[in-house]
C-alpha cells in the first residue's frame, strides 16, 4: 500500500499501528500490553509508543493498570490507519492510497498509473482543492466532512463493454447506502448524480484512456456528502445540496462507508466485464429513478428537447417522450427538470 513517487505525499501506513489497531476492533474487553505485544511480535514499550500515536489521530483508547488496553470509540472522519484496516476486506492486489490534502483524486490517480502503480486501486483525500465534476464544473469540497475519491480500473477491452459502467456505480453505490440507511429517498438522476429528496448528495464522474478500439484504463471519482451540515455549504448551494448527515440528523463512519463504496464500485465493474451477468440495467435503475415521469429538458447538438423521462433502455440511453408523442433516445446531455 505504499505508492511510487509523485508531485503529493500520501501517507504511509504503520503495519504495526494497523495490526494493533485489528486486534483491539476485534477485542471486546480490556488486553493486556503483554499479551497485545507478544501477539503482534513487537516489545511492550513499542506498543505504548503506537498507542499514543493512535490517540493523537483520534482513536479513543483507555487503559488501566493490570488490564490493559480498551479501544472505546473509532474516528468518524477519514482516517488512514482504519480506512487501511477496513481496506483488509478487499483483494490483495487492491492498493489504497491516502493524502491529508490533494487537488483532485482523478489528477492523482492518472498521477500514479504514470509512476507506474497498477490498478485496481484507489485514491482518498479529507480535502480537494480543484475537485471536479462533469462537464468541467467545481466539486465543493469541504474538509474532513466528506468523501472525495477516485477508483481506478485497467480494463484493457472494448469501450462498448464498459458504456454503462457510470451507470451501475451508481446503482450498486445506492445499493450500500441504502443497506445502510434503509428509509433514506435515494434517487440517481441520469446519468451520475445522486438526490435525497431533491436534493444533490453525490456526484460520479468517469474518465477513460481509449484508443481505436481498446479501454486501457477507467477511472471512477466519487464525492459523498456524508458528515456536512447545511449551514457549512456555500450559500450558493444551500438549496440544491444536502448530506447523510443533513438528511437522517446522524453522522456516519466514513472509513466503513468508504470500503462499502470501493466494493459497490468493484460490482459494478464486474457488472460490465464478466459475461454472466443477467441482471436487467432498466430494471435495476427503475428502483431508483429520479427522473421517470417527469417533465425534463435538455440541449442536445444546440437543439432544446423537452418532453416526459421514461427510464432507460437496456443501453442505458435516456428516454424521453416528446410532445408529439414519439420516443425520443438521449445517449447523453445535462439534463434539467422543468418546473
Amino acid at each position: 500500500m505504499k505508492n511510487p513517487k509523485t508531485q503529493n505525499q500520501s501517507i504511509e501506513i504503520d503495519s504495526t499501528e494497523i495490526a494493533i489497531l485489528e486486534t483491539l476492533i476485534n477485542t471486546d474487553d480490556y488486553i493486556s500490553g503483554s499479551v497485545l505485544a507478544k501477539s503482534i511480535g513487537i516489545s511492550r514499550t513499542t506498543i505504548h509508543t503506537k498507542i499514543d500515536q493512535l490517540k493523537s489521530a483520534g482513536f479513543k483508547i483507555n487503559a488501566i493498570s493490570n488490564r490493559g488496553y480498551c479501544l472505546e470509540k473509532l474516528p468518524k472522519k477519514l482516517t488512514p490507519q482504519l480506512l487501511f484496516t477496513y481496506g483488509k476486506q478487499l483483494t490483495k492486489d487492491f492498493q489504497l492510497f491516502f493524502y491529508p490534502s490533494i487537488d483532485s483524486t482523478n489528477f492523482e490517480a492518472e498521477r500514479l498509473f504514470s509512476n507506474g502503480a497498477k490498478p485496481p486501486f484507489a485514491v482518498f483525500t479529507n480535502k480537494q482543492t480543484a475537485g471536479k465534476g462533469r462537464l468541467g464544473r467545481k466539486w465543493h469540497s469541504q474538509a474532513n466532512q466528506n468523501l472525495y475519491c477516485s477508483i481506478m480500473f485497467s480494463p484493457n477491452t472494448q469501450p462498448e463493454k464498459l458504456q454503462s459502467f457510470t451507470l451501475w456505480a451508481g446503482i450498486e453505490v445506492c445499493r450500500s447506502i441504502k443497506a445502510l440507511i434503509p428509509t433514506l429517498d435515494l434517487k440517481i438522476k441520469w446519468p451520475n448524480d445522486l438526490y435525497c429528496n431533491g436534493k444533490k448528495v453525490s456526484g460520479i464522474l468517469t474518465e477513460a484512456r481509449i484508443d481505436s478500439d481498446r479501454m486501457h484504463t477507467i477511472i471512477l471519482g466519487l464525492g459523498l456528502n456524508i458528515n456536512s451540515t447545511t449551514k457549512s455549504f456555500p450559500e450558493e448551494i444551500r438549496s440544491i445540496a444536502t448530506s447523510l448527515r443533513a438528511e437522517t440528523n446522524q453522522s456516519y463512519d466514513m472509513n466503513a462507508l468508504s470500503i462499502e463504496i470501493i466494493q459497490a464500485t468493484v460490482r459494478a465493474y464486474k457488472k460490465c466485464t464478466v459475461s454472466n451477468n443477467n441482471e436487467s440495467l432498466s430494471k435495476a435503475w427503475d428502483a431508483f429513478d429520479y427522473l421517470k415521469d417527469k417533465p425534463i429538458s435538455l440541449t442536445e447538438n444546440g437543439q432544446k428537447v423537452s418532453g416526459l423521462a421514461l427510464g432507460i433502455n437496456s443501453y442505458g440511453a435516456l428516454q424521453i417522450k416528446k410532445n408529439d408523442g414519439k420516443i425520443h433516445t438521449i445517449h447523453s446531455g445535462d439534463v434539467t427538470l422543468k418546473q
